[in-house]
């Protein structure tokens, strides 16, 4: 965590205090990430992509594909 002070009203804080207080909050939650709940319109709209990944998987790029990509690398 970034030590902000816990009890500043979100009205006091700059906008870089809030948003370090956003990120803390984010790595929080990230820690435990089976905690986090997904919609049923989320849920249907992984498995669309899985089964459209599925249905032709030459269509998408893996994460390596992309950050080779993104870093110059093509």
């Amino acid at each position: 965590m970034s030590g902000q002070p816990e009890h500043r009203d979100p009205d006091e804080l700059s906008v870089p205090e809030k948003i370090l207080r956003v990120q803390d909050l984010w790595d929080d939650i990230a820690r435990s990430p089976r905690d986090v709940e997904i919609t049923p319109a989320q849920r249907e709209e992984v498995e669309r992509r899985l089964l459209a990944h599925e249905s032709n998987p030459r269509e998408y790029s893996s994460w390596e594909e992309i950050k080779r990509r993104l870093q110059g690398g093509r």
